[in-house]
């Protein structure tokens, strides 16, 4: 399978109230799950591909995740975990913020 989760909100929760940043670690373990279960595991931003790889690369998922544009069509992705409704997926998942 192909599964796609995005940065923002998901893998890297804002709390702009606070200005801090820190990870999901629990999204973090879904998505650990799915690349140990044998799938093809990406990741995405609307702030970019390099906005995207560099969370990846804090977070130390750099060998396990390829990063993709958000709205890359040629990827077919079967499920997507993202803050925002989406229609980017076979099967997309709202994660709550």
């Amino acid at each position: 399978m192909r599964i796609a989760f995005d940065v923002d909100d998901v893998l890297w929760k804002i709390d702009k109230e606070y200005a801090r940043q820190v990870p999901d670690y629990g999204i973090i373990q879904v998505l650990l799950w799915f690349y140990n279960n044998g799938d093809k595991v990406f990741v995405w931003s609307a702030g970019g591909l390099d906005y995207a790889q560099t969370i990846v690369d804090k977070l130390g998922l750099t060998k396990m995740v390829t990063v993709i544009e958000k709205n890359a069509d040629d990827y077919d992705i079967d499920i997507a975990f993202d803050d925002c409704e989406t229609n980017l997926a076979k099967v997309d998942i709202m994660v709550k913020k």
